[in-house]
């Protein structure tokens, strides 16, 4: 990690707030800009997804500079103190309202359904064919960090879930379910499964949604789930020019 990884570990705090920025610092896959007359904001971005987080308010050239780095969409997270800063310093992205939710009890309030649960290795990611390729690819790479839990209808996995970001005491809830088989509760069942296991790690729940996403914000309030901070999202307008 290094001495400069250590500092800004002591400016993201374990907490929902910073789970994406401490992860990045964590696992090592951040790249941070930086100002050398202030060591207080900065930005951290995951070259392999484009995600970034701009904390405090690092200047425009820094700003620019971990845009133009990376050769993909780039996704930027600012928070309440410096949304507004962001938000005039990158006109040609749009901006969305996300939440943060933990759970308010020590389990989820989940249903068990007729799938069973259980954890995947990359040979059966790779052999179920059925999984869009996107997905499949996502799953495996996930397992470079994180367990992958399915769960399955006559061994047919069909509900996925696993940690897209994880801190010393917290995971971030990342789940997806194939179209034909949503809105029959095995999301729920899935997540409740990779939650409990998660917890005898000692790592706490994390769900992050989008405001207009109702259907996940839906699900984290089913199962228990209470907000306890927010987000602001940018992406660049698709009306801008490349």
């Amino acid at each position: 990690m290094g001495v400069r990884g250590a500092k800004l570990l002591q400016l993201l705090p374990d907490i929902p707030r910073w789970i994406y920025a401490r992860w990045m610092v964590l696992s090592g896959n951040g790249r941070i800009y930086v100002e050398n007359k202030s060591e207080n904001s900065f930005i951290i971005q995951d070259p392999n997804n484009g995600l970034t987080c701009v904390v405090g308010k690092p200047g425009a050239d820094v700003i620019q500079k971990s845009l133009t780095s990376i050769d993909m969409p780039v996704r930027i997270i600012g928070f309440k103190n410096n949304y507004r800063y962001i938000e005039n310093e990158l006109k040609e992205f749009e901006r969305s309202t996300a939440y943060l939710y933990t759970l308010s009890e020590e389990k989820p309030k989940y249903s068990y359904t007729d799938a069973s649960v259980r954890f995947m290795m990359k040979n059966d990611i790779q052999a179920a064919r059925h999984i869009p390729d996107v997905l499949r690819k996502e799953l495996v790479d996930a397992l470079l960090q994180s367990p992958v839990a399915a769960g399955l209808i006559e061994d047919k996995p069909v509900s996925f879930c696993y940690a897209a970001a994880m801190t010393e005491t917290l995971w971030d809830i990342s789940i997806d379910t194939l179209k034909p088989y949503r809105n029959k509760g095995y999301a729920g069942h899935t997540v409740g499964f990779m939650i409990e296991h998660m917890m005898t790690k000692g790592k706490r729940p994390v769900w992050g949604a989008e405001e207009s996403n109702r259907a996940s914000v839906h699900l984290a309030k089913k199962l228990g789930f209470k907000p306890v901070d927010k987000l602001y999202l940018f992406n660049k307008s698709q009306e801008s020019p490349n």
